[in-house]
């Protein structure tokens, strides 16, 4: 019965604790540390990048100035069509990493044929979420967390760009408020891994990339038909 409605639906059902789930997530990121931050640092390195060079042809003036936010909203945007396909690569190298395949670093790279989509649907994502909070603050925190599966559902069940959001959306809402706190905890302990000198972000990088999409995202769509 239960099959029949994920069918009729395509939207699976799954169930999960934030404690138990960072618990396993922390004993997971034991042996691969390394490859993480290091895709991590790539990927905020080739940000930091891009925004320099963007920034020459819109510039935003540094504080204290009023900065150009049209500017600021262009230069992220044309960001895209290089940055996702690193930050997707990384979330499939926990992916892969929780199904037991072999990882490497430069399987970060391999997501480039899919830039297009990718761009396109973090342009979406972006254009959606930013209106839900100049409407109202709740609906742009609901769309924020709500298409936190769409990129990994795009690279790894090939779906379309809409159909992934869609999925992404409707399957976390059924367990919004637990990956909202899941989310919570560990940009905590990002933060925490900030204030530590970076340090904390050995730990706290690997911990969010492998628990959110190497444990979470497999126990909610391993099932579901590409």
């Amino acid at each position: 019965m239960q099959s029949e409605n994920q069918n009729r639906e395509n939207i699976p059902e799954y169930d999960f604790d934030i404690i138990e789930i960072i618990k396993a997530g922390w004993h997971h990121i034991e042996g691969v540390k390394g490859i993480f931050l290091a895709s991590f640092v790539v990927y905020m390195v080739t940000v930091i990048i891009l925004q320099l060079i963007l920034g020459i042809f819109f510039p935003s003036p540094p504080p204290p100035a009023e900065p150009n936010l049209v500017n600021q909203q262009i230069v992220t945007i044309l960001s895209y069509p290089v940055v996702m396909p690193i930050i997707v690569g990384i979330m499939m190298l926990a992916i892969n990493y929780s199904r037991g395949e072999a990882i490497e670093f430069k399987s970060i790279f391999n997501y480039y044929h899919l830039m297009g989509k990718l761009a396109l649907a973090g342009i979406l994502i972006y254009i959606m979420t930013v209106i839900g909070f100049i409407l109202l603050i709740l609906p742009g925190i609901y769309l924020s967390i709500a298409y936190v599966f769409t990129l990994p559902l795009i690279a790894d069940k090939g779906m379309d760009v809409w159909d992934a959001m869609e999925l992404s959306r409707k399957t976390v809402t059924k367990h919004w408020f637990k990956i909202f706190g899941l989310f919570f905890l560990l940009s905590l302990f990002m933060v925490v891994g900030i204030l530590t000198l970076g340090i904390g972000l050995i730990w706290a990088v690997p911990l969010l990339f492998v628990t959110l999409y190497g444990l979470l995202y497999p126990v909610i769509f391993d099932e579901v038909s590409e």
